[in-house]
């Protein structure tokens, strides 16, 4: 039996073709998404799907299989959110986790609608794109490996004839030290890292960015995933970090949250709780 091999680019399409379905099917479940955003989203899907087909080596089988069985059928998609093996847990994932950040910086630009913000790990998600179309912003930013951002970029000039501008880490840290950057989302991207790299970044962003949204992975139950918090390393990051209760108030308030939509949505899943799940760290 040939085994299954993941390319680069296979899981960030993965996280943006099923975010469509699931947004939709949770719709109920999770924070509206404002103005016309689904349709922006439904595009982004289409011309990404087009540019991955010429994505090559960076393609493994599980996504080759994805593009071309949407391509083949454009209801292959929801059937896999529907039904297939993983794909509705993980796609229920997606569907909170990008109505939260959508909710978290339309507040941010409601207080300032200059805000100045960076997708630390952006993979091929739409969600700075339909952002930066959504209120006209003009400082959106994009952080990922140049194979990433090179398709991410002609994705979104091919849906909306701009794009986030794609920087390095080292550019985001010292964007932020001038002024050029003040908020920062990151999603799904912090906990693929060491962890004494993640506890690093954490703390320059909480000592430095004015606003951010980032996300873990927390397991107290069976920690054995080195690249997963524990309550002890939890601990240290608390005592080691400014505005500790802020920020952990604030995290407990996230992911009770998230849980709360997450288990009342599926609610036979309890198994979520015990194994690794997210926490949320924002301000």
């Amino acid at each position: 039996m040939k085994q299954e091999n993941f390319g680069m680019f296979d899981i960030p399409l993965s996280c943006s073709v099923f975010l469509e379905p699931a947004l939709i099917k949770y719709a109920k479940n999770i924070t509206p998404l404002p103005g016309s955003m689904l349709k922006f989203i439904n595009k982004w899907n289409i011309n990404l799907i087009d540019t991955m087909s010429y994505a090559g080596e960076n393609i493994g089988s599980i996504g080759r299989k994805i593009l071309s069985n949407t391509i083949t059928s454009t209801n292959f998609p929801t059937n896999c959110v529907e039904r297939a093996r993983s794909v509705p847990l993980h796609s229920l994932h997606y569907a909170i986790r990008f109505s939260e950040s959508i909710n978290f910086l339309t507040k941010k630009i409601q207080q300032n609608p200059n805000i100045k913000f960076a997708d630390l790990g952006c993979g091929f998600s739409p969600m700075a794109p339909v952002i930066q179309k959504e209120y006209n912003l003009g400082n959106v930013y994009c952080i990922d490996t140049p194979e990433i951002t090179k398709y991410y970029q002609t994705v979104a000039m091919r849906t909306y004839g701009r794009a986030p501008t794609a920087i390095t880490w080292n550019d985001a840290k010292d964007m932020v030290k001038s002024g050029a950057l003040d908020t920062i989302v990151a999603m799904g991207v912090l906990p693929y890292m060491d962890i004494q790299d993640q506890i690093s970044r954490l703390k320059f962003i909480n000592a430095n960015f004015q606003n951010f949204l980032v996300e873990i992975k927390y397991n107290n139950t069976d920690p054995t995933d080195e690249k997963v918090f524990d309550l002890k390393t939890l601990q240290k990051l608390r005592m080691s970090v400014e505005n500790a209760q802020t920020l952990e108030t604030t995290m407990i308030k996230n992911s009770l949250r998230y849980l709360h939509k997450f288990i009342y949505t599926v609610p036979n899943k309890r198994y979520f709780i015990a194994n690794n799940r997210s926490l949320f760290l924002s301000r």
